[in-house]
């Protein structure tokens, strides 16, 4: 109630906020940001987003008082006023409007989006969002499917390239038969599938040999303490965080199990999110800097994962024609 969302009027409407409930849980990951508090890159990438761009554009998280229409004379002359829930005239029209309700006990309090400011003279202001909070939730879409994409958590049918389903089919552990329970464990839980045995990852993943990959499993689940960056990888409290420049995926980052690759999952972050401070601070100048963040982190995700991509194709290439190489198949190797 305090909330002033409440379930209300016909069943009609009731349904509606119900269903409106229900994506705004989807589109502000209200269910999962408890778990992501806890145990996700997803939280620490939109944090990063958020203060980036509260930095570059104040604006986008404060309030503005809202006008009455009416003037006051100050020593400076005649300024615009806000409306004040203390003038009846005001708190009638506020009323009105749906600013501010009546509560259950007969307190005036502001409805979704508005609140309370004490302005420089004592007095209480009504002032307003500048902007929705469904469209400041808007601004973290970009950096979060560069995240998700990078984490291997974008692929409903099955595995990420050369991983197993977070529930995988008996025919072919790299797919799933179970679509729902898939898409549940990567959204929820930010579950994914193991690397598949060497055999069948190689189908998809030749550039990497044999030792390679050994050695890369051996550094995934290696608990040892180690400090050193100049032996090639580093892991902290007992593999919380791991980090290593030579990966199957090249450089990447293990936070609590979760690997993302630098090329494919930093990249196309860094670029987002600074796509989103351009783009939020050119809308500020037409009060659209949430719509800009939008579009700019956008912008900036599809370059970051275009670039991404073709650093991981060149690395991957190189690493194949330099194993083929040490195996003595001149013919591929020249090819």
């Amino acid at each position: 109630k305090e909330a002033n969302m409440e379930l209300r009027g016909s069943t009609a409407h009731k349904v509606g906020q119900f269903l409106g409930t229900a994506a705004a849980d989807l589109t502000q990951d209200r269910s999962r940001s408890i778990y992501w508090l806890l145990n996700a890159l997803q939280a620490t990438g939109e944090v990063i987003n958020e203060s980036a761009l509260a930095k570059a554009v104040p604006s986008l998280y404060e309030t503005s008082p809202v006008m009455s229409g009416k003037s006051v004379m100050t020593k400076g002359g005649k300024v615009p006023k806000a409306y004040q829930p203390g003038n009846k005239e005001d708190l009638a029209n506020m009323l009105k409007q749906g600013m501010v309700r009546r509560d259950e006990d007969d307190r005036i309090v502001p409805t979704r989006g508005y609140k309370f400011k004490t302005n420089d003279d004592g007095e209480k202001e009504l002032h307003k969002r500048n902007y929705s909070q469904g469209m400041l939730a808007a601004t973290s879409i970009p950096t979060g499917i560069a995240i998700n994409s990078g984490l291997g958590l974008l692929s409903p049918f099955g595995g990420a390239e050369g991983y197993k389903a977070a529930i995988p089919s008996d025919e072919d552990p790299s797919k799933t038969d179970n679509l729902v329970g898939e898409v549940a464990l990567k959204y929820i839980m930010g579950r994914t599938g193991n690397l598949l045995p060497y055999e069948e990852f190689k189908k998809v993943r030749p550039d990497v040999s044999r030792k390679e990959y050994a050695e890369y499993q051996q550094f995934k689940y290696d608990k040892r303490e180690d400090y050193n960056p100049l032996d090639g990888d580093i892991t902290v409290a007992a593999g919380a965080l791991k980090a290593t420049n030579d990966g199957i995926h090249g450089p990447e980052v293990q936070f609590l199990g979760r690997s993302l690759p630098v090329t494919t999952g930093v990249v196309p972050y860094a670029a987002s999110l600074i796509g989103g401070v351009v783009g939020a601070r050119r809308g500020a100048k037409n009060n659209k800097a949430a719509l800009g963040a939008l579009t700019g982190g956008m912008a900036g995700l599809a370059a970051g994962q275009v670039g991404g991509n073709i650093i991981e194709q060149e690395r991957r290439r190189r690493n194949y024609v330099e194993n083929e190489s040490e195996n003595g198949n001149a013919e591929l190797y020249l090819r």
